[in-house]
This record gives C-alpha cells, structure tokens and sequence, in this order.
C-alpha cells in the first residue's frame, strides 16, 4: 500500500541545530551572554528574598497542610513589613450554594517599588477544615460552622496570595527550603484530610489516620509531616526507618502495636 505524503513525518536534526543556530545569529553573542546575567542575578535575588523572608519568620508563622508548609497570616505581614508592600482590599463576595454552604472571596490590589498586582483569596463552609465532624460522622451543617472564622480565613488567604505572587521567591516552598532557612521543621504544626492515605479506610479508631507502612495509628500531624519528608504517611518510627534508608515497603503490615501512638 502506497503511503500519503501527508502521513510522512520527517525529522530533521540537522535544520533544527540551523534554527537554533540562525536564532542565535538574530539576538547576537552580547544580547545572548546579557540575557544570561540577567537570569542569573534574578535567581540570585529571588535567593535572597527567600532567604530574607524566612528569617523573618518562626515555625509559628508556618503551618503543613498535607505536607505543603504554607505562611499564615503571623508570617505574612513580618515579610510584608520587611518589604514594604501594601495593599487595598475589597469588599468580600458572598456565594450560597444550594445546601446552605458559602463562600467569601476576598480581592485585592498589592503594591511594592511602584509595581501593582492583584490576588483572590476563597474559602467555603464546605471545606474540610471546617466542615469535617471526625471520622465516619457526618460533615457539618452551615449553622454549624462559625461563618465569621470562613471570612476571616478567605481574608487571610487573600493576604498571602497577594504577598506570595508579588514576592516569587515565597511560592512553592518546601520544608526542606524552610529547614536551610533555619527554621526548625521538626516543631511544625499540621494537618491533612482523612482519606489521603493509601490506607486511610482501614477500620483505626481515633485520628483515622494511620501508618502506610505498619498500620500503626497516627496524628494528623505526625500524617501532614511525614508526607511532606517521605511522601507517605508515616508513623514515627517508620520515618526513622525511611530517613535510615531502612523501609522496605514488600514486608507485611505489622500490628498498630508496633508504630508509635500519636501523641
């Protein structure tokens, strides 16, 4: 069977080191080494404000959810004094959904050296955080939930967002970089939704949370830190083995007995 032309895909190397070649012919060697500096010396300031920031800052201004380190509004307004950046908010917008759950979006103008950007920040009643009741209980009714902890939350959220996007170097943190920033990650503080382990339906009174690896019951705390480190939700004596290089995850399941209880 005879073959279209238009089914034919040619590759060729050879032009493609041309283009790139023929691109680096336009912009020029100067233009091309200036480019460069550029990029470095951004990097290195995005490296500074980093660092700057988290001197700023304690393990109190920091909280993991599901392992993620995130600045809490304590934190939040330290870098934005260090800084100097300012900011206007907007009236909050108010969406009921059809079973009486809400939320507040807050939005706002954030300032700094004469750039302006601008940042949402959300939260609904239906979050986990506040409308999970514990393990195998009903979610929380609307009436339920104090709705002036919502708005204060999309507020919070808002500050950071808007903190976070006008200083690049806050986002994507992770608790290694806090760790070279000389905070101390073994006393953060967090949490993480029920559901997220590997293992979580398993019938484990308490926390609901347990080891990934022994079955061992675990805080929520102890699940939110060890995702963050070993991407499982470990209990302690399992990160210890994990950090040894030790957890072999082909062994069966050993009894909840044998992983540390959470505290």
């Amino acid at each position: 069977m005879k073959m279209e032309n238009k089914d034919l895909v040619v590759v060729d190397s050879q032009n493609e080191v041309s283009a790139q070649n023929d691109s680096f012919d336009i912009l020029g060697n100067e233009t091309i080494l200036m480019l460069a500096d550029q990029a470095e010396k951004r990097i290195e300031a995005m490296n500074k404000i980093m660092n700057a920031s988290l001197k700023m800052t304690t393990v109190n201004d920091w909280v993991l959810i599901g392992g993620i380190p995130y600045l809490q509004e304590s934190g939040a307004t330290k870098v934005a004094r260090l800084f100097g950046i300012s900011w206007q908010i907007e009236e909050p917008k108010k969406e009921t959904r059809a079973d009486g759950h809400y939320t507040f979006t807050y939005k706002g103008k954030f300032s700094l050296a004469g750039a302006t950007i601008e940042a949402e920040g959300a939260r609904s009643s239906f979050d986990d955080f506040f409308a999970s009741a514990g393990k195998d209980k009903p979610r929380k009714s609307p009436d339920e939930i104090d709705m002036r902890d919502v708005k204060l939350s999309a507020y919070t959220n808002c500050i950071n967002n808007g903190i976070k996007r006008i200083l690049p170097g806050l986002r994507n943190l992770t608790v290694e970089d806090l760790a070279k920033g000389g905070i101390d990650t073994s006393k953060l503080k967090g949490y993480s939704f029920k559901g997220e382990s590997k293992k979580a339906t398993s019938k484990v009174e308490g926390s609901g949370f347990i080891c990934e690896h022994c079955g061992a019951e675990i805080s929520s705390a102890e699940a939110s830190y060890s995702k963050s480190y070993y991407g499982k939700e470990l209990c302690r004596k399992c990160q210890k083995l994990a950090k040894e290089g030790g957890l072999d995850d082909s062994r069966e399941t050993e009894s909840t007995d044998s992983g540390n209880k959470a505290e």
